[in-house]
């Protein structure tokens, strides 16, 4: 299942481009019938508080974090919480406003992936 739903990650970025949401990959993966919803997160390194996304499957999970870090097909950006809004999906926390910042409570990143390879220079 990870497989197919890394896939279908691709094909919608080769769609669209650029800035496509989390909420966006899952309502793509639930009109191709794919499981996406879980307990899993993704979340900073450097700051478990701080998420990127949460209430995964572990394979939508798996799939996300090894197109950005394995193969370095997508690439995060970071964008304003209203592309969430405008997708119809925001997590239930607030916004992490600094990402140097050590978060005791859990908030929330917006990103949005684009294709290509995090570790190119000048990306």
């Amino acid at each position: 299942m990870k497989e197919r739903i890394k896939e279908i990650i691709i094909e919608l970025l080769t769609q669209r481009k650029d800035k496509v949401s989390f909420a966006e990959i899952e309502r793509t993966l639930e009109r191709k019938g794919i499981h996406y919803q879980g307990d899993y997160s993704i979340h900073m390194p450097s700051n478990k508080n701080v998420k990127l996304w949460v209430g995964m499957s572990e394979d939508f999970c798996k799939a996300v974090v090894e197109l950005m870090f394995k193969d370095c097909t997508i690439i995060p950006r970071n964008v304003p919480s209203t592309l969430y809004i405008f997708d119809g999906k925001i997590p239930d926390y607030p916004v992490a406003e600094n990402l140097h910042h050590m978060y005791e409570t859990e908030r929330w990143f917006p990103i949005a992936f684009s294709l290509g390879n995090l570790y190119e220079k000048g990306n």
